[in-house]
């Protein structure tokens, strides 16, 4: 053997020691790391994990094989596959910055306390897993906090989808009258959980889904008048798209765009729907 292939396989080797070594390294900082988060978190849950691993390049910290149970109910546990965090500011006391993803949530169908939506899942006829993404900023000097992206759901089940910017936004603060809401939306996309929901609980009340969903229609439309007056085209139109949704369930958003920041306080007091829709400068729109 030439001395360039006993160079090369040694050259190799030493990678390969190199790699091992970071990579058992990176894990036990990754595991000292998420052990301080734990201890920080509210003590009425305890939390487990199997293993964690930053990645060589430092950017992604990786945990595996959570178990999230609360201390009062230790046999409500909720399974995690696993947490990915691509940033997170834990130099502050409040984080500027997290952006993570959640894969695989698995909650049963019994632990209303834990996620009251897995009765409705169950209902549907879904035993699969969920996952939540999710990135917010938050900029201590100004206040401005804006959530860019929650996303919750399963890919043959639909999505859930929360975005807004706020003003003013003291985490500290108990209570906080300078609070604004500059821009919100909600949106949802249905693969099949609204359609399989309304179906079976047309089932259970031994009608066919389209008498159901007249039925259901009926009852909104009966009960709207009741907080939101006739004369209102936001909230005329609000009805109108609820119905269509129910009608067609492929997905449905909300948005909110004041036509200047609008303060929570002065939300919060408007007691009237109608007028809460017209601060919010309220759209709502099936699809």
């Amino acid at each position: 053997m030439n001395k360039l292939a006993v160079a090369g396989i040694g050259v190799g080797a030493v990678a390969i020691g190199l790699y091992a070594g970071v990579s058992i390294y990176t894990s036990k900082a990754a595991e000292a790391r998420i052990d301080g988060l734990i201890a920080d978190v509210d003590d009425t849950v305890v939390v487990e994990y199997g293993s964690a691993k930053v990645s060589l390049l430092g950017q992604n910290l990786t945990v595996n094989d959570i178990q999230v149970a609360p201390v009062e109910a230790p046999d409500q546990v909720v399974n995690i596959d696993k947490i990915i965090v691509r940033e997170y500011d834990d130099q502050s006391d409040f984080p500027t910055v997290v952006d993570a993803s959640i894969k695989g949530i698995q909650v049963e169908p019994e632990q209303a306390n834990v996620a009251m939506i897995a009765p409705l899942l169950s209902q549907a006829g879904y035993s699969d897993a969920l996952d939540l993404d999710t990135r917010y900023t938050y900029d201590e000097t100004s206040g401005d906090m804006t959530l860019e992206k929650f996303r919750f759901g399963a890919d043959d089940l639909g999505y859930f989808e929360v975005t807004f910017q706020l003003g003013n936004f003291d985490p500290a603060a108990t209570t906080n009258d300078a609070l604004t809401l500059n821009a919100a939306e909600i949106v949802y996309q249905d693969q099949s959980f609204v359609k399989n929901l309304i179906a079976s609980m047309a089932a259970q009340s031994n009608q066919d889904v389209k008498a159901f969903k007249t039925q259901l229609t009926s009852g909104i439309t009966q009960n709207a008048q009741f907080f939101m007056p006739t004369n209102s085209p936001i909230a005329t139109t609000a009805l109108q798209e609820a119905t269509a949704f129910i009608e067609n369930p492929k997905g449905f958003s909300i948005s909110a765009n004041p036509q200047q920041p609008l303060l929570v306080s002065d939300l919060e007091a408007a007691a009237d729907p109608a007028v809460m829709m017209e601060m919010l400068n309220l759209k709502i729109e099936a699809y």
